[in-house]
């Protein structure tokens, strides 16, 4: 009976965005000769709204979509949770009432477990290799399952950024300094599993509560890549930061399937191609905004340490227990098809 009530309630929900676009709102032909009505797109993400490379990247979306359908799509994007954290936004894609979202994959494990995948820790040594690995089958087979099981369709890859480890303590160096300090992490478990595995405290809170809970010392570090840690001014409230890349987060540009598979069939695929190049965009904007993010927190009195080659394989030992776990729980036959994977990457 539950079932069939959030069946119904799903239904209805999706029903209501598209009832937006009634048959007297279609762009038909608007993709080719300019007429008819429009597809008004919400996209939703955490970001900041300026001084950011995701919000930058996705007005280049906007843009491109809206002059290459001759204004048959119109898009307004909602930065810095306007519409909810991550968590909400996702369930809102699913559900219909947001259309688009940019979000990271912390929340994907609570619809789609197999996500977690690419959460496993050191799991890409560069971003080529993590480049290689999402763009390629194993990374685009993700994301046509997810839309088969979810309803929520993957339009690509985009880079949130290898995450690193800030605290307001002391230096990490080793696995033993980060025992006992409580880091924040995404709702995601394998994220959790990780800092549970290097004996520190994991403690998961949406985003836009971090920075306050670091100032009143609610916990004392957080993980995440370095784009945002100077971005959001984390420097202000934790003075040590460690490079150790632990997880590779990329962004996902997700789009709720019952309303693209609604779109004419040329809007399907420009929204496709399109996701492609703000893909490529994000990407180098996020390259570039990390290269001088790391100038910026050192100038503000951030101790930035960049762990050696054998630093970093101490952690990878501490970690394994991570992945013994989840080629449990996610099947070995995945996490040997993404290993295999990365190791061919790693030839090229």
């Amino acid at each position: 009976m539950k079932k069939f009530f959030l069946s119904m309630a799903l239904t209805l929900a999706v029903g209501s965005v598209l009832s937006a676009c009634s048959s007297s709102d279609k762009p038909t032909d608007a993709a080719t000769s300019g007429a008819g009505q429009v597809y008004e797109i919400k996209i939703a993400h955490s970001a900041p709204a300026t001084d950011d490379r995701l919000e930058t990247s996705l007005q280049e979306f906007k843009k491109e979509v809206e002059a290459k359908s001759n204004g048959a799509i119109k898009i307004s994007t909602f930065p810095a949770n306007q519409l909810g954290g991550e968590r909400e936004q996702l369930e809102g894609v699913q559900l219909g009432s947001i259309h688009m979202a940019a979000i990271t994959t912390g929340p994907l494990p609570s619809i789609f477990k197999q996500s977690m995948i690419f959460d496993m820790p050191y799991l890409f040594k560069n971003d080529k290799i993590a480049y290689e690995v999402l763009d390629g089958p194993v990374g685009q087979d993700i994301l046509q399952k997810m839309a088969n099981e979810t309803g929520v369709r993957g339009l690509a890859w985009g880079e949130n950024g290898f995450r690193h480890f800030t605290n307001s303590k002391r230096p990490i160096r080793k696995p033993e300094d980060l025992k006992g300090l409580k880091i924040r992490t995404q709702e995601n478990p394998a994220h959790m599993d990780l800092v549970t595995a290097l004996k520190a405290s994991p403690t998961p809170m949406a985003f836009g509560e971090v920075y306050s809970s670091l100032q009143q010392g609610v916990i004392d570090g957080q993980e995440n890549p370095v784009s945002l840690i100077e971005s959001v001014r984390f420097y202000e409230v934790n003075k040590h930061a460690t490079l150790d890349g632990h997880v590779y987060s990329p962004y996902v540009l997700m789009i709720n399937d019952v309303f693209y598979q609604g779109l004419p069939a040329e809007l399907q695929a420009l929204l496709s191609d399109a996701a492609k190049n703000w893909s490529a965009l994000e990407r180098d904007l996020n390259q570039k905004q990390e290269a001088a993010g790391i100038e910026n927190l050192k100038a503000n009195g951030m101790e930035v340490i960049t762990l050696t080659d054998k630093e970093k394989t101490a952690f990878q030992v501490a970690t394994k227990s991570v992945y013994e776990k989840y080629r449990s729980e996610l099947g070995a036959e995945l996490v040997d098809q993404v290993l295999a994977a990365v190791a061919e990457a790693e030839k090229k």
